[in-house]
């Protein structure tokens, strides 16, 4: 029988350069614990890859990864590929090209992992571009002052998803500036 657990955790960090540019990094980290011993923890893997990303075009300026931890001594040699994603946008199209570059026996599935972690800094780009216009308060939220931020951060919020649909609450009160109780 099978005596211990695994856990994988992921992060992801935003930070502000400038108006322009922004820091992100991404952290993964493997750990087996003794199903019978919590103190029993042995390390599987910890990684983390930092980019310099230009806003709002979201092009990835500067990369580098690194290796605290990784079970072979080959794996040292994924670190270099990373480069390949220097000049790359986080927008359309970001997913299939990490694959493309770093995909299979190019590179490593856990820095592959991170790569296309990355992607979800555009959203979080977003998040502090519209925070740093308005609150996201409840009321702001009700009164469709913050979805009307997001909309002149990023148009493309319009139906990116179910509550941001063109003709969903949300938007309405963005557009109009009309509350609905009850969403």
């Amino acid at each position: 029988m099978i005596d211990r657990s695994a856990c994988r955790g992921k992060g992801l960090d935003v930070v502000p350069l400038s108006d322009t540019e922004m820091r992100v990094i991404a952290t993964l980290r493997d750990t087996s614990v003794a199903l019978d011993d919590p103190e029993d923890v042995e390390l599987i893997h910890d990684l983390r890859l930092e980019a310099t990303i230009t806003v709002p075009d979201l092009v990835i300026r500067e990369v580098s990864g690194h290796a605290e931890h990784q079970p072979y001594d080959q794996c040292a040699l994924t670190v270099a590929p990373l480069a390949k994603l220097r000049g790359l946008s986080l927008q359309r199209g970001y997913r299939r090209q990490v694959m493309e570059l770093l995909g299979g026996t190019q590179g490593c599935s856990h820095f592959l992992t991170l790569a296309l972690e990355l992607s979800a800094a555009n959203v979080l780009s977003i998040y502090l571009r519209m925070r740093a216009q308005v609150r996201n308060t409840p009321e702001n939220r009700a009164d469709g002052t913050w979805a009307r931020a997001g909309l002149q951060v990023e148009p493309g919020l319009m139906n990116a998803c179910l509550a941001l649909a063109a003709n969903s609450p949300v938007q309405r009160r963005a557009l109009d500036g009309t509350s609905t109780d009850g969403d």
